[in-house]
């Protein structure tokens, strides 16, 4: 019996520990029914607490951002544009996109969704940029969304090119050119697959912003 409960509670599963404390219950009733039963809830709630914080810890530990794979194509199919991301992009949207600071995250799973989120910096530090949120105010509708919707490669060249990099009094100071080496590296890093001459001005309504982050 006390086999079976070791195995139990190092599976972590409290109802397993539930189950098998009831048979101790009626098989150890020296010890009193009220007794036993309270022995059994306290490990139930003890073992299913140390299964949540544990899974809280590889929830916080799994890695943001582009994956190695996506990143290491996304360097070689454009050297450029990484140097250009690494230059005025990685400083507050980290280098595999996966954000540092308040600026959201740009690259990977979760990364440039159709429709933007809304801001809560109580839910998620990176959900926004202050600075940001106060321009957008000043440009957007009431009501509106804070960016129009990323479907293609070509929404998202027509935001960075216009908003981006920050400060905001750095904002469309690359080339036309520059912009499209930062994109190519985005969209490979995010894990979209890319025209062979890669994505410009006439094929980038074609490229859909469908990851896929093996």
């Amino acid at each position: 019996m006390d086999g079976l409960v070791k195995f139990a509670r190092d599976s972590l599963k409290p109802a397993a520990v539930a189950a098998i404390g009831s048979v101790q219950c009626s098989v150890v009733h020296r010890r009193g029914f009220a007794s036993c039963w309270r022995g059994r809830l306290q490990t139930g709630r003890r073992w299913g607490f140390v299964g949540a914080l544990a899974f809280g810890v590889a929830c916080a530990t799994m890695p943001h951002g582009a994956t190695d794979a996506n990143m290491s194509r996304a360097r070689s199919g454009t050297a450029e544009g990484w140097a250009l991301f690494k230059e005025h992009c990685a400083r507050c949207h980290g280098e595999r996109g996966e954000s540092v600071s308040t600026a959201p995250r740009i690259m990977g799973d979760g990364a440039l969704p159709e429709y933007p989120r809304e801001r809560n910096m109580n839910a998620d530090p990176a959900s926004g940029d202050p600075e940001l949120l106060r321009l957008r105010a000043q440009t957007r509708p009431a009501g509106a969304p804070w960016r129009d919707p990323f479907r293609t490669a070509q929404d998202l060249f027509g935001y960075v090119s216009k908003k981006m990099p920050m400060p905001a009094k750095n904002a469309g100071s690359l080339s036309v050119e520059q912009y499209w080496a930062i994109i190519n590296f985005m969209v490979l890093a995010h894990g979209v697959q890319v025209p062979p001459e890669g994505i410009n001005a006439g094929n980038a309504s074609s490229v859909r912003l469908q990851a896929r982050h093996p």
